[in-house]
């Protein structure tokens, strides 16, 4: 059962101070619907209310700073209106379920264009959806006449509210499956998967012409300090190594940790080769750990300005990376596809 079902008809609650308002816009967006497509879950739902309540309108609402925004709706043809001509936001505004018998009544919401004009609106009733604490957004439903909203109706659409709010939930949990899925609890870098599907986009894009960087960068020493100092030393050797390669990377650049002690690199656009080249030089710069422990790398670089092969350009880049180790050299270059057949060792 909801907390309450209570449902105020007079004037709304004052605005939240600017904090909280900051507050709310940040739940809301930490949720990731705003903008997205339909989702059945929600368009049947919103349908049953509809048709539960014999209304013509009703609609899943998220309000931000600017707009109110239909995530499913029944009656309307548009996804947005100006927050400023939005009912749901004083539902928003004042965190509890609000009932308007008559819209054209209620100075509040008299000189609304969907009321003067439009779909000439006259009732609503709209129960918060929260998320964080924060009234985010409302399941509402709105009729084109004045009428009355019993306490049976209102507990029913309160019910209804909390269906909406239980997809929110889910979905939400199922993003942060998919997040753990694709992020190595160690390093809490992108794992394989999640490279692998970042190679794979990329490589697509390469076949428009967009260049890209794979590297693949291993450990050098690394067991021996396994072996002698113990995996927990052994497992904050791998947390360093992380910390300091990513924060030589901008944003859109990624690393990963591939699996053991190998790390893997994705640079693209017009400047990806540079962008290596000045990686690599900085690198062994960066893996000085403050206990002495001295860390050294050996990385292998692949450059690709065409279409490639994600399988094929990972296994040159293993190929390159084992040419410097032997070498002693802490990076080798190659390009793909004139070294995509590496030689035999």
């Amino acid at each position: 059962m909801p907390e309450s079902v209570s449902i105020p008809t007079g004037p709304s609650a004052a605005p939240p101070p600017p904090d909280a308002g900051q507050a709310r816009l940040a739940a809301l967006h930490a949720l990731g619907i705003l903008d997205t497509g339909p989702e059945p879950q929600f368009d049947r739902i919103m349908a049953l209310v509809a048709r539960y309540f014999r209304t013509p309108f009703g609609s899943v609402t998220f309000v931000d700073d600017h707009r109110q925004w239909f995530k499913a709706s029944v009656g309307f043809t548009h996804r947005s209106d100006p927050r400023r001509q939005s009912v749901c936001a004083l539902t928003v505004d004042a965190g509890c379920p609000l009932v308007i018998p008559d819209l054209l009544a209620d100075p509040r919401t008299t000189g609304l264009d969907a009321v003067q004009g439009g779909h000439r609106l006259r009732f609503y009733a709209g129960v918060p959806l929260r998320a964080d604490g924060h009234a985010v957004g409302t399941l509402c439903v709105l009729d084109t006449r004045p009428r009355d909203f019993s306490d049976e109706d209102r507990e029913v659409l309160a019910q209804f509210a909390e269906l909406a709010q239980s997809e929110l939930r889910l979905r939400l949990a199922l993003r942060d499956l998919e997040a753990l899925a694709l992020t190595d609890p160690l390093t809490e870098l992108p794992n394989r998967r999640a490279f692998q599907q970042a190679l794979a986009s990329a490589c697509c894009a390469a076949g428009t012409g967009q260049p890209l960087v794979v590297g693949l960068l291993d450990l050098d020493r690394f067991k021996p300090i396994n072996d002698t100092l113990g995996h927990a030393v052994g497992d904050a050797v791998l947390r360093f190594v992380a910390q300091r390669v990513r924060a030589l990377l901008r944003p859109g650049e990624t690393l990963a940790r591939y699996g053991g002690d190998e790390f893997t690199l994705l640079l693209t656009g017009p400047d990806a080769e540079t962008r290596a080249r000045q990686i690599a030089l900085e690198l062994p710069h960066r893996l000085h750990m403050p206990s002495g422990l001295r860390v050294g790398v050996s990385l292998g670089l692949v450059l690709a300005s065409g279409p490639a092969d994600p399988r094929a350009l990972l296994e040159l880049a293993d190929h390159t990376m084992y040419r410097a180790k032997a070498a002693g050299t802490p990076v080798v270059h190659a390009r793909y596809p004139d070294e995509a057949a590496p030689p035999g060792d």
